[in-house]
């Protein structure tokens, strides 16, 4: 008896191992590589070709799609189904199409290259993909497929682009957070085919998927929506290279982001030899500040007491610093003469600034640049964002640092550093980071990650940023900057036109063209940045912008 249990131990012992190697075995053909079999299947019982990617959408702040996913349709070529020549192929599609001879070629080469499908043609309409499923035509089928940037997409440069070939993400936040919207969930359109690599009747072209999982995620931006549609249609009409900011200065959320010239995602091989840089996110680029950096040097000189409110410099229309002249913009009109620091604000006087650059030192208003975060990349964290330039203070030779009073030399920074200095100014002197991801959430909502307003860094006195929104709104109110004032809200900013060392053809200087500021007056709501890449005038031209962006946002 003992010897019988041992063996009916034994045996029972054996068939649990089997069955657990059978069992383990099992789990890794149909989870750990159900997918990769499920191609190699793929390959041997269907003809595919893939016409979706899953991919998360970016949402604005009130959860509406930026992206504009749309539906498209094409047309797909079954090489291994063909019974008509390519000529007959082309003569009955191009009836439908309007195809050019070169697709001739691409039929010809595509069916005798072998038996995988190919795309013929995208983005038809639906009722000629409806006809053309109607003609039957052996190996040609018509299908709809996502087509990730829609008409009328918004924030190009915000949301960046993919490459359709990997649905990788390229730049901005598809860049930036690739393997957060991308999935796994591929689908194919597909022949049914038999032994003989012949349709299986009944069955057809379907549309398969791998599996019922998808990882692909959703991003809400701080982005409003409407407010970005507002700023872009008003770029459109007024600027033809630059940038726009909309910022919230209590928190630093972004409300809109625009560069221009745009670009259409769906075409990027138009953009690339293009002179103008469509692909260039201005916002984040690099160039000379011009006058609105005067807003650091008086920081800088009232939070080191070089200077007073009440002093009162003399504008002759130059200043002369070691044999080198420098002018005001206003040099050919009459000598301003007498003024406070704020009338030289208003004005934006460069001899009264650069003398008091001058007197507050090279070290002192770098520090004071710095704390402002010139010189380096804010926390925005944006795929291509440049640090701008600030120079060492020990570097600067006397000259140089009168260029640096004004803007330029080199001083660089980027319109996205310049919207965090008005915040800043306008946030009691408190810097809080810029920032555009709110929520990173699943399809159903799910938060998986949530972003939050960091706590802020003082940079200046509560009544040194007083002082510094009093003098801005001087400029609105009778200086340089009357074109920006809203009336009933008002506004206050600051002018800029610098230099780019170039001359059109009558001889002119070639200037861009600033205007950095907030409204209303009374609890600002929004911080306002324009940027016109060689618009020559920040009173003429960047100025009207931010009037016209204020005042649609705030009649709203």
């Amino acid at each position: 008896m003992a010897y019988s249990s041992i063996r009916i131990h034994r045996l029972v012992l054996f068939f649990l191992t089997i069955s657990s190697l059978l069992l383990l075995r099992l789990f890794y053909l149909q989870i750990i590589q159900g997918q990769q079999l499920a191609l190699a299947g793929l390959n041997i019982r269907v003809q595919g070709l893939q016409v979706d990617i899953a991919r998360g959408e970016i949402l604005d702040r009130n959860h509406l799609p930026l992206t504009n996913t749309a539906e498209q349709y094409s047309v797909i070529i079954f090489p291994g189904q063909i019974e008509n020549t390519p000529t007959q192929i082309f003569r009955k599609l191009n009836t439908l199409l309007d195809l050019p001879n070169e697709q001739l070629d691409s039929i010809s080469h595509g069916i005798h290259s072998g038996e995988y499908p190919f795309r013929l043609s995208k983005d038809i309409g639906s009722d000629t993909a409806k006809r053309i499923n109607e003609l039957k035509i052996p190996g040609v089928v018509a299908v709809a497929e996502k087509k990730r940037y829609g008409h009328g997409i918004l924030a190009s440069h915000i949301l960046g682009y993919i490459n359709s070939a990997d649905n990788r993400g390229v730049s901005g936040i598809e860049g930036m957070y690739d393997e957060f919207l991308r999935g796994n969930q591929a689908e194919y359109v597909a022949a049914l085919v038999d032994a003989d690599q012949q349709i299986i009747p009944g069955l057809g072209y379907k549309r398969l998927k791998l599996t019922a999982n998808s990882r692909e995620n959703y991003i809400v931006l701080t982005v409003d929506r409407q407010i970005q549609k507002k700023v872009e249609t008003i770029m459109d009409r007024t600027i033809i290279k630059g940038a726009v900011i909309v910022m919230k200065p209590t928190t630093g959320e972004i409300l809109a982001m625009a560069s221009r010239p745009s670009f259409n995602p769906n075409y990027l091989s138009r953009y690339l030899d293009q002179d103008s840089a469509p692909l260039l996110n201005r916002a984040i680029s690099a160039y000379h500040p011009g006058s609105v950096f005067k807003l650091v040097v008086a920081a800088a000189a009232l939070e080191n007491k070089t200077v007073k409110m009440n002093d009162i410099f003399w504008d002759p229309g130059y200043i002369d610093v070691n044999n080198v002249r420098f002018q005001g913009w206003d040099y050919n009109k009459a000598p301003i003469g007498q003024l406070t620091l704020t009338e030289a604000m208003a004005h934006s006087s460069n001899p009264v600034f650069i003398e008091v650059a001058l007197k507050l030192g090279a070290a002192k208003l770098i520090d004071m640049a710095a704390k402002f975060g010139y010189g380096s990349k804010t926390n925005l964290g944006f795929l291509g964002e440049s640090d701008g330039n600030l120079p060492e203070s020990d570097q600067l030779y006397p000259g140089d640092l009168a260029n640096l009073a004004i803007g330029q030399g080199f001083c660089e920074a980027t319109p996205l550093q310049v919207a965090q200095t008005i915040a800043t100014i306008v946030n009691d002197g408190i810097k809080v980071d810029p920032y555009i991801v709110s929520l990173l959430t699943t399809p159903d909502g799910e938060v998986v990650k949530k972003f939050q307003p960091k706590q802020g860094i003082p940079v200046i006195s509560r009544q040194t940023a007083e002082k510094l929104r009093a003098m801005m709104a001087a400029v609105t109110q009778y200086g340089t900057g009357q074109a920006a004032y809203v009336e009933v809200f008002g506004s206050a900013g600051k002018t800029g036109s610098a230099e780019t060392g170039r001359t059109n053809i009558a001889g002119t200087s070639i200037n861009h063209a600033w205007f950095a500021g907030f409204t209303p007056l009374t609890s600002p709501k929004y911080v306002i940045v324009v940027f016109v890449e060689e618009g020559m005038s920040g009173s003429n031209v960047a100025a009207p912008i931010f009037h016209e962006i204020a005042n649609d946002l705030l009649k709203n």
